[in-house]
């Protein structure tokens, strides 16, 4: 008899607890910034600062973005980094890895990475997209931020 009561007591249970578990939490996940600022990233005595030097649009498919990390660190960094462009609806363009290798302390290394994107999108890459990057280290626990960038109107 108390079978027809407990069920949906379960249920209630496993629905609410369903709706307060939490995203995974990513270190140094950050409100977007803009092109012009430097995302800041420390764990575990590992500490860089990464930013957008310059995007290129190349034949209107493949978008270069020009990449710097400074170790602000006291150890030794190599770090990959995985580019991927967002438009405003959420469909995301991955881009090839970007790879820097053994960066000393107080020193920096800038890199190239490509995106493509198919033919006919760059005019939907404009304003409300962003690139997101994510950073992974010796850590199995990644880095990732995100600048709002808007490909019609990039600076020069």
């Amino acid at each position: 008899m108390r079978m027809p009561f407990l069920v949906p007591v379960l249920i209630a249970i496993v629905m609410v607890t369903g709706c307060t578990a939490t995203a995974p939490y990513i270190p140094g996940a950050q409100q977007p910034l803009s092109l012009n600022q430097q995302a800041q990233f420390e764990n575990n005595g590992y500490a860089f600062d990464a930013g957008i030097d310059k995007i290129d649009i190349q034949d209107a498919q493949t978008i270069v973005v020009t990449l710097t990390i400074v170790n602000t660190g006291t150890q030794g960094l190599t770090l990959s980094a995985m580019p991927s462009l967002n438009d405003p609806v959420g469909e995301a363009y991955p881009g090839q890895a970007i790879f820097f290798s053994q960066i000393a302390p107080n020193h920096q290394s800038t890199q190239k990475g490509t995106i493509s994107i198919p033919v006919g999108t760059l005019d939907q890459l404009g304003q409300g997209s962003t690139l997101t990057i994510r950073f992974q280290g010796t850590s199995p626990v990644p880095y990732e931020t995100t600048w709002s960038i808007d490909l019609t109107n990039l600076p020069k």
